[in-house]
This record gives structure tokens, sequence and C-alpha cells, in this order.
């Protein structure tokens, strides 16, 4: 008898296909042929928890997706209603509509972050999560995805950003010109291709 199929298992099912399109349609926008694997998703979110704990506000996810690092931040513990996501895509944003109703899901573009969290009411932020591609990025746009992190960000708060390739993820001119200390996670070799989890700070103090 062959197993079962779950409500998470179609979902994921139609979040793949969905994300191969998107990516079909816009390479580099959306930088990878599927979703974060789970081992990622999970590094990620652990990551994102030790970085937010004793802080208050909300944990801001760039380029949701179809929501696999969603998963694994509110498996982590990170409750619902401190997850905001930002999608630029309508599709995608649609999507994670669908499936997640908790989390504040938000439209918009992550260049114009500190706006956003203003229209959405959003005052304080204890950390940020990306899944944007960041080094497949106009140099401009992505200047002003970081500047706009770490304006939104408290002293010391942390970007955490992944990156499939051996360089970080924020450009080095760019995180000297801001002044940004990055941190490297070990090496995923079993997510799909093998993936980095970089932490990024703006150490407090003037």
């Amino acid at each position: 008898m062959p197993p079962i199929e779950t409500r998470d298992d179609l979902g994921s099912r139609a979040g793949t296909a969905l994300f191969l399109k998107r990516w079909l349609r816009r390479p580099f926008a959306v930088g990878a042929v599927v979703p974060s694997g789970r081992l990622l998703a999970e590094a990620m979110a652990r990551t994102t928890l030790a970085e937010m704990k004793g802080r208050e506000g909300h944990v801001i996810e760039l380029g949701a997706g179809t929501g696999e690092v969603t998963k694994a931040l509110l498996a982590a513990g990170i409750p619902a209603e401190r997850l905001a996501l930002v999608e630029r895509d309508p599709e995608l944003a649609s999507f994670l509509r669908r499936h997640f109703a908790g989390p504040k899901i938000v439209e918009g573009d992550a260049a114009r972050l500190p706006k956003i969290l203003a229209e959405q009411g959003i005052g304080s932020v204890s950390a940020v999560v990306s899944s944007l591609p960041l080094l497949s990025l106009p140099a401009e746009v992505v200047r002003g995805i970081v500047e706009g992190v770490f304006d939104a960000l408290p002293r010391g708060g942390a970007l955490v950003q992944f990156t499939y390739g051996p360089a970080q993820p924020v450009p080095r001119n760019l995180s000297q010109a801001l002044r940004l200390v990055g941190t490297r996670g070990p090496r995923i070799w079993r997510n799909i291709p093998p993936a980095v989890v970089w932490t990024f700070r703006r150490p407090a103090g003037p």
C-alpha cells in the first residue's frame, strides 16, 4: 500500500513546482532551481533563534519564497505572531498566504524594508533572515537591501543569510563600508547544492 500524502507533502510538492516555474522566468532574481533544503532551513532557523534571544520585536524573513525556511523557523519555536515574511513575487506571496495563517505576509520589495516595516506598524526587529540571492543581484539593489536591513535592526542585531558560493554573501566592499562583522557557519554538504549560513552584525557602540 503506497504511503498517504499529507497536506504538508502536497504543499511542499506544489511549492517546489511553483519555485521552479518562477526560477525559469527570473533565474537571477530567484537564485536557485529548488527551495532551500530541510537541513539548510533548519540551520538558518537555529542561527536565527540564537540571534533573537533576549531581543524584543519581529523576526523579518526576506525572500520567503514557498516557505521552507518559514516552516523551520516555526518548528524551532519562533512564535508565528513574531514572524513577518517579505516576498516581492506576487505569485509566491499568494502561495504563502494560502499556507501560513499566523505570520504577517507582506508583498513588497526588500530594498524598501524600513518603509515596509513602517507601513505595517512593525516598530522593533529582533533579527532578519534572508534567502535572497545577494550575489546575483545588481550591486545597487544589494546595497539598498543591506542598508535597509541594518537601518531596521538595533545595534548588535544580526542578518542571517546563506550562500552556495565560497565567498561571503554580502560583498566584502559593502560589509566594510557598513562596518559589518561576518561570521561563517559550517558548510552543509547534504544540501543541494551545498550551502553555508553566514551571520552579519553591526557591533554595538559608536
